[in-house]
């Protein structure tokens, strides 16, 4: 009897050792497959210790191994006195299993501790370059505002003395005509023979007109916004990808994108035929000195699309068409009033496209 219960108990005790074996192996996979850092909640040993990391159910399951190892081993020889040796060989083992344990789980912690600075470093350290970027992009905005309104205030400022300028010139030179015309008259009622007196006097007007039209002509800037040599991205409305495609089609420089035909244009390219006609009359216009890409707009949307038809107009008829045009544009916010266009202006770019 006392034979069979101690061979039940063995057997028993065998079927433990067995479990924690295996139990062994299942968080030795665990531990290869989710890390040291996974939570468990085992079958058997979680009813007693709880969810724990991999790494401890581990440790847990060799010690109780060993454990149950031993235990087998002595019931088996109950009957001899155990060695001295095993057990402090058992002893050492524990002590080496849980003294590698506690220096694991100490460099767990200080790998831990490393990454958590290694993040609070890189964190200060992106916070401080936004930080500077910030100012930067700030600084350089509010330089290039204070840049653009110096620049829109000169412009005001010099289409302003023109204006003066010729206003003063024109009546000055207004007075005298009617004062010549005076003059003739008079010769002409007092004799016929004041005929020749009287051509010789217009022709003189002639001559004075002409030098007005030059005087004015001088007081506007004589060189183009636009040549024919400049690149194609110098027009308004050709980017960087529309200037890179005109290349593909030989297109290098704006004369060769006026001579180049609007139908190749639209077929090669991102843009419409279309398209293409008002780039290619914007930049015609944009070569007559005195207007610029703002008045190259004004001037298509009036219908004129060649430097030809811009030499033929009238300029009063003209000057209707453009300034019914500049108020639309001025309510819309794409001209200011300072850019509106005046009829001397406009006289100019008539006179500068013959």
């Amino acid at each position: 009897m006392m034979i069979s219960k101690r061979g039940i108990i063995v057997w028993i005790f065998i079927f433990a050792t067995f479990l924690t074996v295996m139990a062994s192996l299942s968080m030795a996979v665990l531990l290869i497959n989710e890390g040291a850092a996974a939570i468990v909640t085992p079958y058997i040993l979680g009813s007693i210790a709880g969810a724990q990391s991999v790494e401890i159910y581990l440790w847990l399951s060799i010690t109780t191994t060993f454990i149950f190892l031993g235990i087998t081993c002595i019931i088996i020889y109950l009957k001899q006195p155990p060695d001295p040796e095993i057990v402090k060989l058992l002893l050492k083992v524990g002590g080496n299993l849980a003294a590698l344990r506690k220096a694991q789980e100490t460099s767990v912690t200080e790998l831990v501790d490393q990454m958590e600075y290694g993040r609070k470093v890189n964190q200060k350290f992106f916070s401080t370059v936004s930080s500077d970027l910030k100012e930067d992009k700030k600084e350089t905005i509010d330089l290039l505002t204070k840049q653009g309104k110096a620049v829109k205030k000169i412009s005001s400022d010099l289409v302003s003395t023109l204006e003066t300028k010729t206003a003063e010139t024109g009546e000055k030179l207004s007075a005298d005509l009617k004062r010549q015309e005076a003059v003739m008259l008079g010769v002409k009622r007092i004799s016929e023979e004041g005929a020749t007196d009287l051509k010789s006097q217009r022709a003189e007007l002639e001559e004075i007109k002409l030098r007005l039209e030059r005087i004015e002509g001088n007081m506007v800037p004589n060189q183009a916004n636009l040549k024919s040599l400049d690149n194609p991205e110098d027009i308004k409305g050709i980017g960087p990808a529309l200037g890179k495609e005109l290349r593909t089609l030989g297109v290098t420089s704006v004369g060769d994108f006026l001579t180049t035909d609007p139908d190749v244009i639209g077929e090669k390219t991102r843009i419409s035929k279309e398209m293409a006609e008002n780039l290619q009359a914007s930049a015609q216009l944009m070569m007559i000195p005195a207007v610029d890409s703002s008045n190259a707009e004004l001037l298509i949307e009036a219908g004129i699309k060649s430097r030809k038809q811009l030499a033929e107009q009238d300029l009063i008829q003209l000057s209707r068409r453009v300034s019914e045009i500049a108020k639309i544009y001025v309510e819309q916010g794409k001209i200011s009033k300072e850019e509106y266009p005046t009829i001397e202006q406009i006289s100019f770019w008539i006179r500068n496209a013959r």
